[in-house]
């Protein structure tokens, strides 16, 4: 009976979506052994019914579905397929339903043109207008599932509602059943990015989806339509009408690609004479519409959507050149003197500092939620709202372009915490980008983030039990800067919504504000579904580069005398910053070298309103050994302006 059969496996690699079909595979063999491709003749006997009398169709949405084709087959018998239908369609992993709906299925695997066939007695006025979904959120497909449906989702409806998510799954609202008698068979080209993004949001991946994901071949719709009428004249008794109703108000376009045999020989090793190149491009169905002074201008076919760039058809002259046949060559080896560029060199030494502190590198996507900035809780009018919108996102998880690296950041930080990773050092550097009124570019900006909670050092027996806050970020802000050649300060802010108020501050670098510090509010904390404390930075570079690469590095001598440290805590109000204290003691003495802050002390032993802050003072004279007296002498003098300016009260 001809039932044994051999079944070839192909993996299609995701951006050869023309080769998930017979038809498809055929073409790609031929070229490969220089064989003569020929499509399959289609006999046809159309009755006097034209199928535009019997169906309308219009396209309201013409930037998803620029082309869409229906042909009407009249008085169907419905039945089993034969034999040698359902057979194929078993060994290719489809399972056969009717004669009708089978037609569909085996001429998808055959032409790789996904197929619908919706009873005409149905659709309501006879009509199909392919449109968005609109308001029309809810729709049960033929698996008998309600879905709910995005308002961007593209549909094909009928007089009154849709019947079928285009692209991907019809609605039981039209099936074919026992009573069908009258079919439109539907063969369209859906914008891949569209029907991938629907697919995504439905959870729902079908054969059908799956093709049009990858891009079908826009000129082969009329063929698979007339190519399925053909089988249900045949298998169903249909009477197929005269003509297809062909809408295509948006014929799409291939790309020209400028393509220099040169520069292919170059880059393979090879030296492919003008001739056999040519020959291998009219094998691939690639079209040459211009010459001149070896360069070629050529039009990929329409089912070859991973033909875009010049290295797209040089690596397909390689491959039907044969891998295999390229000559072994030892590359001509040079030892140019590289450099990096100083921005280059000086962002690396930042992300090798933040690497020394224990934080490990993220890398997120461009594209947020813009949910995602209001969780942030800026105000309306900021510029973090200032979007830069995509066309055709693949979600609307991935809507617009990120203004700020912090919800990449706490989305990964609430992810390890899911996983009972507590303590965590995480840092992104990355660009933000902001719509900008009158202009068609994105202004672009460079920004440094990170996020830290949990222990300050791992868990070990010599090691304090302490959890990080806002000095340890503040530590390495400094060091960064200090990696740069540069200093920042900080002024305590309460302006920052994201952050709590009392542990907050800007960053500024001159007369510029670059970035924040803090620790993250808990309400902001708890839309992001984070339910601990953790603290946090952004810093923009962009200023902080520039000026790196214009400083010169300046070297001074080991101190020949040694210092004195002393150490000074103080009892002051709350609302006191301890960074307008370290600016005070800094500038005081220029034999005081240097002032940190090493304790922050608050609690019931102390009176209410007031906080400790222990100062550690490094005393050093480049040229003689300092005296008691005179350290004492200097300490003095601290002690008495911190009295007078903040009101503190030694301890």
């Amino acid at each position: 009976m001809g039932l044994q059969d051999t079944i070839l496996e192909f993996e299609i690699t995701p951006n050869r979506g023309d080769c998930l079909s017979v038809i498809g595979v055929a073409r790609e063999i031929a070229a490969i052994y220089k064989r003569k491709f020929t499509l399959p003749e289609i006999s046809l006997q159309e009755s006097p019914k034209k199928s535009s009398d019997l169906a309308a169709i219009t396209i309201s949405d013409t930037d998803l579905c620029p082309r869409y084709v229906g042909r009407v087959v009249n008085d169907v018998v419905l039945g089993e397929s034969p034999l040698w239908l359902k057979a194929r369609l078993k060994a290719a992993g489809v399972r056969p339903i009717s004669n009708v709906v089978d037609v569909s299925n085996y001429v998808m695997l055959e032409t790789g043109q996904p197929l619908h066939a919706f009873d005409l007695d149905l659709l309501q006025k006879s009509q199909i207008d392919v449109r968005r979904a609109g308001s029309s959120n809810k729709f049960i497909t033929l698996d008998e599932e309600e879905r709910k449906i995005d308002p961007d989702t593209l549909m094909i409806c009928d007089g009154k509602e849709p019947v079928a998510i285009a692209g991907i799954m019809g609605g039981l609202n039209s099936e074919i059943n026992s009573e069908t008698k009258n079919v439109l068979i539907e063969s369209a080209f859906f914008q891949p990015a569209s029907i991938r993004r629907s697919a995504r949001l439905l959870n729902l991946s079908t054969e059908a989806s799956y093709r049009f994901e990858r891009g079908v071949d826009s000129q082969a719709t009329a063929r698979a339509a007339t190519r399925a009428a053909e089988l249900l004249q045949n298998l169903a008794q249909g009477k197929v009408a005269q003509g297809a109703i062909d809408i295509c108000p948006a014929p799409r376009s291939m790309p020209k690609i400028t393509f220099r045999p040169a520069k292919a020989n170059a880059l393979l090793g090879l030296e492919l004479d003008l001739d056999s190149i040519k020959d291998i491009l009219a094998r691939l169905d690639i079209e040459i519409v211009a010459e001149q002074s070896g360069t070629l201008i050529v039009i990929p076919p329409a089912w070859r959507f991973d033909l875009e760039r010049e290295v797209d058809l040089i690596e397909e002259v390689a491959r039907l050149f044969g891998y295999d046949r390229v000559p072994v060559t030892a590359p001509t080896l040079s030892d140019p003197e590289v450099k990096d560029a100083p921005e280059v060199a000086a962002l690396l030494r930042v992300r090798e500092a933040m690497q020394a502190f224990g934080y490990c590198e993220a890398v997120n996507y461009s594209f947020i939620d813009p949910q995602a900035v209001v969780k942030l809780d800026f105000a309306a009018e900021s510029r973090f709202f200032d979007f830069v919108k995509l066309k055709n996102p693949i979600s609307s998880e991935m809507a617009v372009m990120r203004t700020t690296l912090l919800p990449g950041l706490l989305t990964n930080l609430n992810d390890n915490l899911r996983v009972n990773v507590k303590n965590i050092r995480l840092f992104e550097v990355g660009r933000t980008f902001f719509a900008v009124t009158g202009q068609k570019q994105p202004a672009e900006e460079l920004y440094i983030s990170g996020v830290a909670c949990g222990r300050r050092y791992h868990e070990h027996f010599s090691a304090a039990d302490e959890t990080v806050d806002f000095f340890d970020l503040k530590g390495v802000l400094e060091e960064i800067a200090s990696t740069l050649n540069l200093e920042l300060e900080f002024a305590a802010e309460n302006y920052f919504p994201y952050l709590t108020s009392g542990q907050a501050a800007a960053i500024k670098f001159g007369d510029l504000e670059v970035g924040s510090v803090g620790q993250l509010d808990h309400k902001v904390a708890a839309a992001y579904g984070i339910d601990q404390d953790l603290f946090l930075f952004e810093l923009a570079l962009k200023p902080l580069l520039e000026k790196s690469a214009q400083t010169a590095v300046t070297y001074q001598g080991l101190a020949r005398f040694p210092a004195v440290y002393r150490d000074l805590a103080f009892l002051v109000n709350k609302t006191v910053a301890a960074g307008s204290m370290l600016d005070y003691m800094q500038g005081q003495h220029k034999l005081l070298t240097a002032v940190e802050v090493f304790d922050l002390f608050q609690g019931d032993s102390l009176p209410s309103g007031k906080k400790s802050l222990a100062f550690r003072l490094t005393f050093q004279d480049m040229n003689k050994t300092l005296t008691d007296k005179k350290v004492n002498a200097i300490i003095a003098k601290l002690i008495k302006g911190i009295e007078t300016t903040f009101q503190g009260e030694v301890r």
